[in-house]
């Protein structure tokens, strides 16, 4: 079994209620071979919710403490919430004992190879995929089934 970002199995589950489905992760979830998860919403947040960027830094820098989730609106810090989405993702990784996860890619929490700033792609992880990987989870992008 495996960990994938619930808005690739078709959960409503993005910052704006609208989810980005791939026909391979929603089968391998209705096989009971992947389990969904959205660490923002784990971490309290509402769907829909205002769009979060991270800001100096990506997400190995947000769990050092160097950088924060900010609301690109309003400004407010999430910080607390997508670390506290993240713990749960990692404690149901360890129940299920996960060697692996596809996230989306982009997201401050999932982004697997790159992050969103402003309209930008950035090199570098969101914050769930880099408390994974520090946890010896293999995590990949969900653009990477497209090349098999």
């Amino acid at each position: 079994m495996f960990l994938v970002s619930a808005c690739l199995a078709g959960l409503n589950t993005r910052y704006d209620g609208t989810n980005c489905c791939k026909r391979y992760f929603k089968s391998l979830v209705a096989q009971g071979k992947a389990l969904p998860v959205c660490p923002e919403q784990l971490g309290g947040l509402p769907t829909p919710r205002e769009p979060v960027e991270l800001v100096r830094g990506d997400g190995k820098s947000v769990l050092n403490g160097r950088a924060k989730a900010i609301g690109k609106k309003s400004g407010k810090n999430y910080t607390q919430n997508l670390l506290r989405g993240t713990d749960e993702v990692l404690k149901i990784a360890a129940m299920l004992k996960i060697k692996k996860a596809f996230l989306k890619d982009g997201s401050p929490s999932c982004g697997s190879s790159y992050i969103k700033v402003g309209n930008k792609k950035n090199k570098g992880k969101g914050v769930t995929a880099a408390a994974l990987i520090n946890a010896g989870i293999k995590v990949l992008s969900d653009d990477i089934m497209e090349t098999l």
